[in-house]
């Protein structure tokens, strides 16, 4: 392959591209003496840079060499239509055919007077024809449009290409949430854009000294603890800041605000720079830079493309300090949660929070170990399915209106445990303030007020016996000394008046009246005395048994059912076995008496067994007679407070078995209601034998 190369400098041609490389074009025509005259024209009058070839085979062997080597490239060719082996309209196809030269420009040189051959060139592909014998002015006039017309294409293709670098930077500083990351990203990007050999970005420290916090050539990043930081307001990077003004200078050293001591980085030759100046919500807070532009000067394009690179710097500078604001406030949020969360798991009564739409928003430890889970399962779950498992929400919560009116809601819920006994809660619900009118949200707090309920209970109940009991022994003493007299004087008067004496039947009502207020007063003595308990190590349930055989008759008599629950892992405790069965006793006793009204299906349950802590034995006896009144329950255990008819209890037998109880260390209680039976609860300590005299 021969092709020839022409080159020179002749007459340039005026153009607005004339500060671009040398256009380089391709003559391809088989008669040599054509081919040179032409180059020739076109090397002196234009200043191109101008190749020939003789044939197409030998253009098309070129024109695949500059697609191997990258810094040979033709800008156009000009080809001639008839030539032998391969015509000029072959190679036009060709080169429309391939892949990286399909865009190459192809002016076709024709003989052809007629338009045949025209429209056959245009049809193939060709930006223009020329007719021979042409005149060399008007040739150069056509290459010249085609060319400026490349080079313009060019040029937008080229800007283009950088307004897309320009959206892919800008869209990944945008896409990171730390300063320096966005600076780093930002700088690299630069020479991507703008084709430079050193960028850098500084950011101002103490509002006046503008210091690198990147520097990257095209080798990669550099250090910047050797670059001395710039004042604001010196050298051409500190007024660009001051002023908060793009900046482009292609000749440097002719503008006096440029330093070169200042404003060029050690050991490195400024031939040109651009900056822009970085600014958050109108205030300046750094800059970024570039120097030498590789394949010319600055353009005021380039200083728009950097102006709007800046901008979006600016807006990622500013989202990273919002994002470490806001991270931070999150952070601070969090401590401040997790601080009150400990606060709330450190409360033993259950806390939790609940939206308008009934939703679990928060919970307390202290409710989800109720329910033998984690706070984090219950978020979002409905209250009162997860808690009472109800379709909807309970007909005594006022959290409704809470949520409705912003008003903080108290009530009291009442209910039998597991054990029989009554339970009682005080239930708040709180409003938390919100700006959202469309959403509500409450805080409810549980408080046990069992326990309380019962000290109170206890030590009413302890109050009352023992002033009764310092009344009762005081009065027990002060009546038996004329009662003796009075007794004996009755069974006197009946041992001499005959029977059938008129003032006999006075006489035994007297002596009758005697005896009964002897047994009221030997009861008062009994129940004031502290007795001696004889102690011993033995079973409930025996002691139980024990009792139903002494009554066994009265219960048969009666019809009543006995229903036995008794567990058979009772641990044995200590205890005074015969006041025990006085207790069992009087409790069987007193069933019988309040089943023995109903017509049928008297019931009568026995239950023994160890409580949930494992630490008290439970001995419950429940009947389904008529059951109590709140009024007759508060005076339950009051000596000689009784709901029997006249004349069938002194009162004393549930007073004395609460001192008995009380003196073992346990509990007695009840739980009745009008035609719902009555339920006796007595709990005894497994170990200890609490007040009992040895």
């Amino acid at each position: 392959m021969t092709v020839s190369q022409y080159g020179g400098v002749g007459t340039a041609v005026s153009s607005p591209l004339s500060d671009e490389k040398r256009s380089h074009i391709l003559i391809v025509d088989d008669e040599p003496e054509i081919a040179e005259s032409l180059a020739d024209f076109l090397v002196k009058k234009a200043n191109f840079l101008v190749s020939s070839a003789r044939d197409g085979q030998e253009a098309i062997d070129f024109l695949q060499a500059t697609v191997a080597d990258e810094s040979t490239e033709i800008d156009l060719v000009l080809l001639d239509m008839r030539m032998p082996n391969l015509s000029g309209l072959d190679v036009l196809n060709w080169i429309r055919d391939h892949d990286r030269l399909q865009y190459t420009r192809v002016v076709l040189l024709t003989a052809a007077a007629g338009s045949s051959e025209k429209v056959e060139a245009l049809t193939a592909g060709a930006d223009d024809y020329i007719t021979k014998p042409y005149r060399p002015q008007e040739l150069l006039a056509r290459v010249n449009t085609i060319l400026r017309t490349q080079q313009l294409e060019k040029q937008l293709q080229r800007q283009s290409q950088q307004l897309a670098a320009l959206n892919r930077i800008g869209q990944a500083v945008a896409a990171t949430l730390e300063v320096a990351e966005v600076l780093a990203t930002a700088v690299a990007g630069v020479e991507q854009l703008l084709g430079i050999e050193l960028a850098g970005a500084l950011m101002v420290e103490g509002g006046t000294k503008l210091r690198y916090q990147n520097l990257q050539g095209r080798s990669g990043p550099l250090p910047v603890t050797a670059v001395p930081s710039i004042s604001v307001g010196e050298g051409v990077f500190g007024i660009s800041y001051q002023e908060q003004t793009a900046v482009i200078l292609n000749h440097p050293e002719a503008d006096g605000r440029f330093q070169p001591e200042i404003d060029a980085p050690p050991n490195f030759q400024v031939n040109a720079l651009i900056a822009a100046p970085l600014v958050v919500r109108g205030r300046p807070v750094g800059l970024i830079n570039a120097f030498n532009k590789l394949d010319g000067p600055f353009t005021e394009f380039d200083l728009d493309l950097f102006a709007s690179l800046a901008s979006s710097i600016s807006e990622a500078i500013e989202n990273a300090w919002l994002f470490t604001r806001i991270r931070q406030r999150q952070q601070e949020m969090l401590e401040s949660r997790n601080t009150l969360q400990a606060l709330i798991d450190g409360i033993p009564h259950p806390i939790y929070t609940i939206n308008d739409d009934w939703q679990l928003v928060g919970i307390n430890k202290s409710k989800a170990d109720e329910l033998d889970t984690v706070p984090e399962h219950l978020v979002n779950k409905v209250c009162y399915e997860t808690f009472f498992n109800r379709s909807q929400p309970c007909r005594h919560c006022l959290a409704a209106q809470t949520l409705a009116h912003k008003q903080v809601q108290r009530w009291t819920i009442n209910w039998k445990g597991d054990d029989h006994l009554p339970r009682e809660w005080d239930v708040n619900a709180y409003p938390i303030p919100s700006k959202q009118a469309s959403s509500a949200r409450a805080v409810i707090l549980w408080q046990d007020r069992t326990e309380e309920r019962r000290l109170e209970s206890s030590l009413l109940q302890a109050g009352k016996l023992a002033a009764i009991g310092q009344l009762a022994a005081g009065v027990a003493h002060e009546i038996n000394n004329p009662l003796t007299a009075i007794n004996a004087n009755a069974e006197m008067l009946k041992m001499f008046i005959p029977k059938e004496d008129d003032n006999y039947e006075a006489v035994d009502l007297i002596a009758r009246a005697g005896d009964r207020a002897t047994k009221v007063v030997r009861g008062l003595l009994d129940f004031a005395r502290q007795e001696h308990y004889n102690l011993a190590t033995g079973d409930v349930n025996n002691s139980i048994w024990q009792t139903l055989d002494l009554v066994r008759y009265q219960l048969t008599s009666a019809d009543a059912q006995i229903i036995q629950n008794m567990a058979d892992d009772l641990p044995p405790i200590v205890a005074s076995w015969e006041h025990l069965k006085s207790v069992w006793l009087n409790l069987i006793i007193n069933a019988r008496d309040a089943v023995d009204q109903l017509p049928q299906q008297r019931q009568i349950s026995i239950t023994t067994k160890l409580d949930s802590e494992k630490d008290h034995v439970q001995i419950i006896v429940q009947d389904n007679g008529k059951g109590m009144s709140e009024a007759e329950l508060v005076h339950i255990f009051e000596p000689f407070y009784t709901t029997k008819d006249p004349g069938k209890g002194t009162g004393l037998g549930l007073a004395t078995s609460h001192r008995i109880i009380e003196q073992h260390g346990g509990e007695i209680n009840v739980v009745s209601a009008p035609n719902e039976g009555t339920t006796f609860i007595i709990r005894l300590p497994v170990n200890g034998n609490g007040n009992l005299n040895a």
